[in-house]
């Protein structure tokens, strides 16, 4: 899912917060550790399109390869957009390393400048942090889930959304996604979506037969 109607290329400007996502959840918590879906899985999403993966991207922990040859962050986020340069690699370092808190993590917030859809120069900062876990059902079916919040203003005006992706923590793959706009004109490529099916290779292989 792209979100170029924003984060333009270009130079990127990061500026970390002093409060890291943590790197793992106590003693005994229950940690996630984000794993790539195995090659071959497909979500059809209730939008009509399909995320075909092809495996983890190498020397990127945290970034699966789609079939089209496009990296995403965590499988889903496109990692050529600004917001990746300034905080992607260390949200996908310590989700896919060490592991977090499943049941929630401490914001990690990170700001940057990239150029809007009329080329100006814009201040933007973004909020991520692991939700909280538990079932989600769609109709794909139900899913053990942790959930991916993202929060994203344009410093200085009124644009803001908030986007929740649900994992399904079994396969790794996304399941439902959920944006909730305060100006959603500016970005239309941001949907709600569920997966109406989630294909494992095991199953495609299969139905091959």
């Amino acid at each position: 899912m792209s979100h170029r109607t924003l984060l333009a290329t270009g130079a990127a400007l990061a500026a970390l917060s002093t409060t890291p996502l943590p790197a793992a959840a106590q003693a005994g918590g229950d940690v996630w550790q984000f794993r790539c879906p195995a090659a071959g899985t497909v979500v059809e999403q209730s939008t009509g399109s399909q995320i075909k993966y092809r495996g983890e991207a190498s020397n990127n922990p945290g970034s699966c390869m789609l079939q089209n040859g496009q990296r995403r962050l965590l499988g889903y986020w496109q990692v050529g957009e600004a917001f990746y340069r300034a905080g992607g690699r260390e949200i996908a370092q310590r989700v896919a390393g060490p592991g977090v808190n499943a049941a929630g993590t401490q914001p990690f917030t990170f700001d940057y400048y990239t150029n809007n859809r009329t080329n100006e120069s814009i201040h933007v900062q973004e909020t991520w942090r692991v939700a909280g876990s538990g079932p989600l059902t769609v109709p794909a079916g139900t899913f053990d889930t942790v959930r991916v919040e993202r929060r994203f203003q344009v410093l200085g005006s009124n644009f803001t959304f908030t986007q929740t992706v649900w994992f399904d923590r079994a396969s790794g793959a996304p399941v439902s996604a959920r944006v909730e706009h305060l100006n959603a004109i500016q970005g239309p490529t941001l949907v709600n979506w569920v997966a109406n099916d989630v294909v494992a290779p095991t199953a495609r292989a299969a139905a091959g037969r």
